[in-house]
């Protein structure tokens, strides 16, 4: 079985900056909203004005579960890089030793 750590650590990277883009949108989102009188005032405008507000926040909170997921399979992808990096230095020290 052959590894590519280097190929690991850089997808752990791409999450990274995935996970900062996801943050970047979230934090974008969260500055903005839909004044509710913009869509008039009478019953329809009212309600359409709540969905779009309960989509917005909808929208904030998966970005910021993505930054989280994204930033978790980074740590992942570097741990087990890392694990590799050491199996591989204990089993070359075991065969040295067996030699």
């Amino acid at each position: 079985m052959q590894v590519d750590v280097e190929e690991m650590r850089s997808g752990a990277n791409r999450s990274y900056n995935a996970a900062s883009f996801a943050m970047e949108g979230a934090d974008q989102l969260s500055r903005s909203n839909v004044g509710a009188g913009i869509f008039g005032d009478f019953s329809a405008a009212e309600s359409f004005h709540g969905a779009l507000s309960e989509a917005h926040s909808n929208h904030i909170q998966r970005r910021r579960q993505h930054e989280t997921h994204l930033g978790v399979l980074g740590d992942k992808g570097h741990k087990t890089a890392s694990v590799f990096v050491e199996m591989e230095e204990r089993n070359a020290e075991a065969l040295r030793s067996e030699l």
